[in-house]
């Protein structure tokens, strides 16, 4: 059949894939906290056998993987086993660089609930999260621990999107003696710079918490020797006279002004030949890619924030005595941006 012959989808068509394509996510999601792709490591496996490792209903569990294998999540082979694919394989919750711990976060249910007040945030500019549940993003995790036990595990498991890994190799620390983690979470992300770089220090400054998670991490990591875990709040004051201060993905979490008021507290514990390491998306000036796009309402959505520009950032800066000076591709459109005390 030739392309010309094929049946054209039609408009009505095309719009009912795009509003009910969250009906895929929920199922993906249903899939990977039941971990089936942890079970299927050794080969196919029927219904029957997963839904007694599950604990689910078997009809009900062998209808989402019959779904999931026709768009290539999982495979169904002729006797009615179901398989493993490359697409499973990312969902592995036992594999450093699973996507488990990020769909956990993007797919729960109190999540998805900011989401539904999209149209307030877009009417008010104030954040659907709020509105969805009567606090901030971060009240509710410092008051749902697990909740923050799943953001945290998201942050970690976005590293291979961001960029994350490579970003140790990717900066010249070779004339740097200290390293600064700001907001540095669970400590993955400094665990991997101090062993990309035996001759740094580090310090992970972080709410007091997530203190102890980090501790495990970074003594796990075998860094914890060379890493001060200090507890306290970047609105407040960051400890002073390191070389380097680094944030990962921490200011796309904030609207303007109170950016500002991080960046400004960096600014304050910075040497004049201190430098500022932000790990972003950076945005285009025009033309943004689709998930781009999407990542940026997300931030709408859940904290009234953006993805932002290299003008923007150069804004942020100015207002809190920094400079931008220059920037370091990573891998899916972020970057380190780097800036320096404006004197």
């Amino acid at each position: 059949m030739t392309r010309m012959q094929q049946k054209e989808t039609s408009p009505q068509e095309t719009m009912l894939q795009m509003f009910t394509a969250y009906w895929l996510p929920q199922a993906i999601h249903t899939a990977a906290k039941l971990r089936v792709p942890d079970l299927l490591k050794d080969g196919p496996r029927t219904a029957a056998e997963l839904a007694r490792d599950t604990q689910t209903h078997e009809d009900s569990l062998r209808r989402v993987l019959r779904t999931l294998s026709s768009v290539g999540v999982f495979a169904e082979t002729e006797d009615g086993r179901f398989g493993r694919t490359p697409l499973s394989q990312t969902l592995r919750s036992d594999k450093p660089d699973s996507l488990w711990g990020y769909l956990m976060l993007v797919d729960s249910e109190w999540f998805w609930r900011a989401w539904a007040q999209l149209p307030h945030a877009v009417k008010t500019g104030q954040p659907g999260f709020e509105q969805a549940h009567g606090q901030t993003f971060f009240d509710y995790l410092s008051r749902h621990p697990e909740a923050g036990e799943t953001f945290n595990k998201a942050m970690t498991s976005f590293s291979t999107i961001s960029g994350s890994e490579v970003a140790p190799e990717r900066y010249d620390f070779s004339k740097v003696k200290t390293v600064v983690d700001v907001a540095g979470g669970e400590g993955s992300f400094l665990a991997r710079i101090l062993n990309a770089h035996p001759h740094l220090r580090g310090v992970l400054f972080e709410l007091p918490p997530v203190i102890e998670v980090a501790k495990a991490t970074l003594e796990k990591g075998g860094v914890a020797v060379r890493c001060e875990c200090l507890g306290g709040s970047f609105f407040e004051s960051v400890p002073a006279g390191h070389d380097v201060y680094m944030m990962k993905m921490i200011i796309h979490d904030w609207a303007d002004d109170q950016a500002v008021r991080i960046l400004r507290s960096c600014r304050q514990a910075m040497r004049e030949d201190s430098k500022l390491l932000l790990i972003e998306q950076l945005l285009p000036e025009r033309k943004l890619s689709g998930v781009q796009m999407f990542i940026d309402l997300t931030m709408m959505a859940m904290f009234g924030s953006k993805e932002r520009t290299a003008t923007e950032f150069q804004v942020l800066f100015a207002q809190a005595g920094l400079e931008l000076t220059r920037t370091i591709d990573l891998v899916n459109g972020y970057a380190i941006i780097e800036a320096k005390p404006r004197v």
